[in-house]
């Protein structure tokens, strides 16, 4: 561990506040890297260099030329290896105490400093290997893949456990926030997008009540060992959810039928066109969101009318718009299910 300047300094900074005497912070070959007097930096503290040397505190009662002052310095010790020197100018019989107090809170700091290094370099491991464990179980079996398996092993992960991912809108922060057991993974998928990846209903059932409370969005997949293939679905459900304006989508089941229909290539290039077209148009986004109403409301003129607060001739004339703008009758089911899938593809696609 080698004491860098930047932190020694910081400590000084927070310590001054609350202790009246200069502090200073030596490396390991008796230089000042940090001090509460900015001249004294990079100087030589002849009292670190014998403190180094002599392998214990030693105080100094007077003044040694322009590079050491009256006061106490105590090596910093990690690991059992002197990695630099505090010391507290003034009187040692009082600065003493407060330099033992300031030596200890410095190596508790570097021993917590490198713990956490050390868990962020852990989780970056984690991290990489949920990125390969997610592209390999797309299309087959993880276990089939023997340094996934090994690297799994190391990380102590089950691959052939049963699994579900909820995949959630929104930062890291609202992870935090949840009361998660050690086998639920967290993994960043985008900057928009966070999985939670876990292997209990318990848990499944606590994280969606609390998500619900706080009204954010996500999706739930199926249950599997197919990480890959969960977290596609967990995110497809998020996304088709929040097209469809229907929140009560939260589980892939509901939406595996579409899915389907996605997935067929259909033909609805015209379509999707004029999609595109309407979002150009001054009443672009009325008409498009009264075909996404008019969907929801099942071709029901009333309820449609009342969810958009309009007349019932207002949406009669939008919906004969739609019909010349698409050459599709809204009215008609066949034509209303081209709109509909039209609808889902175009937006579907704007999301990817």
């Amino acid at each position: 561990m080698e004491l860098k300047p930047k932190l020694a300094q910081s400590i000084v900074d927070h310590m001054m506040t609350q202790i009246p005497y200069n502090i200073n912070i030596m490396n390991k070959k008796g230089y000042i890297i940090a001090s509460g007097n900015k001249s004294r930096i990079n100087t030589l503290h002849v009292g670190a260099v014998d403190a180094i040397k002599q392998l214990k505190t030693l105080p100094m009662d007077q003044q040694y030329g322009n590079h050491g002052q009256p006061g106490v310095n105590m090596p910093l010790k990690f690991k059992n290896e002197i990695i630099g020197v505090v010391g507290i100018t003034g009187d040692p019989n009082k600065v003493t105490p407060l330099a033992s107090l300031l030596k200890t809170a410095v190596e508790l700091l570097l021993q917590q400093k490198q713990e956490n290094e050390q868990e962020h370099e852990i989780e970056k491991v984690k991290q990489r290997f949920i990125y390969r464990w997610l592209n390999v179980s797309k299309y087959q079996d993880p276990q089939l893949d023997s340094e996934l398996v090994e690297e799994a092993n190391r990380l102590n992960i089950n691959l052939g456990k049963q699994r579900c991912v909820i995949a959630i809108a929104g930062s890291s922060q609202i992870i935090k926030n949840l009361k998660l057991d050690q086998e639920t993974i967290i993994f960043s998928l985008t900057n928009r997008i966070e999985l939670i990846i876990l292997s209990s209903k318990h848990q499944e059932a606590y994280i969606q009540q609390k998500l619900e409370h706080q009204e954010i969005e996500y999706g739930i997949s199926n249950w599997g060992n197919l990480l890959g293939r969960l977290a596609e679905q967990a995110v497809t459900t998020l996304r088709l959810s929040n097209i469809f304006g229907k929140p009560s989508f939260r589980y892939y089941s509901q939406i595996s039928f579409v899915k389907q229909v996605l997935d067929s290539d259909l033909n609805l290039i015209a379509v999707n066109d004029q999609y595109e077209a309407l979002l150009k148009r001054k009443d672009g986004k009325e008409l498009i969101d009264t075909i996404r109403e008019f969907i929801k409301c099942n071709m029901s003129v009333n309820q449609t009318a009342h969810n958009l607060f309009v007349h019932r001739n207002t949406l009669s004339n939008r919906l004969l718009r739609i019909k010349k703008l698409f050459e599709l009758d809204p009215k008609n089911t066949e034509d209303l299910f081209q709109l509909f899938i039209g609808y889902i593809t175009f937006y579907y696609r704007q999301t990817l």
